[in-house]
């Protein structure tokens, strides 16, 4: 089975895969996967080369249209389909795992709606001849997340703005996002389908003991 944890920043995601994964090492055998972002070190050391001079300027003058659509290939279209192969491939070993009575317990997991976290990221509204091959390279990325293996059941945590603010200010992570980030992703998100048979919302604004009881009781009935 593919149990698979999600939620928007500050959600409590991470510290609860942790704790699932501890409490059922000891009864079944367990894999944890994480379908988010980086996929793995050999991915994140190519996003950051292909991606390691930004939008550049020249003196004073800005970038040339015709070159920013050169940049959103090369550091946005690129990397957005390798991230989605990897995803695709993740979730194949992941639903061979299952097959094998594998309880599979994963960080997040992707989802069909362009724009939105774990999602299909390639930019449609660029015009003229670069835009026609994002948008060639968008139909790709479209066609690789339709593969996607389907979780058995996706939890989704969801908190109120103020307490992921106030958890992401808690933790300690390097690149943490700004509490503007948490604010655009939690409103962004908070309406969020994952590729899976089952979704169900579980509130996470309680302690960790809270949640753990409510998701251990859902998972066991499953297995």
């Amino acid at each position: 089975m593919i149990v698979v944890i999600s939620g928007v920043d500050g959600a409590g995601k991470s510290t609860v895969v942790s704790n699932l994964v501890e409490c059922y090492s000891s009864k079944v055998r367990v894999e944890y996967v994480s379908a988010g972002k980086p996929q793995g070190p050999f991915l994140e050391t190519l996003r950051r080369w292909v991606r390691r001079d930004g939008y550049k300027h020249v003196g004073t003058k800005p970038t040339s249209q015709r070159q920013r659509e050169k940049n959103r290939i090369l550091k946005d279209a690129i990397p957005s389909l390798l991230l989605a192969w990897m995803r695709l491939s993740l979730s194949k070993r992941s639903r061979r795992l299952a097959d094998s009575e594998v309880l599979v317990i994963s960080d997040r997991w992707p989802t069909l709606e362009y724009g939105k976290m774990d999602g299909p990221k390639i930019a449609l509204d660029v015009t003229g001849f670069k835009g026609r091959i994002l948008r060639l390279l968008a139909g790709v990325e479209s066609a690789i997340y339709r593969q996607i293996e389907p979780a058995d059941v996706v939890f989704y945590l969801v908190v109120d703005e103020e307490t992921a603010i106030q958890r992401n200010a808690e933790r300690v992570k390097e690149g943490k996002e700004t509490t503007e980030d948490i604010i655009r992703r939690h409103r962004q998100n908070i309406d969020f389908h994952p590729i899976a048979h089952q979704v169900e919302r579980i509130e996470n604004n309680g302690t960790l003991e809270e949640v753990l009881s409510v998701l251990q009781a859902r998972i066991e009935a499953r297995l």
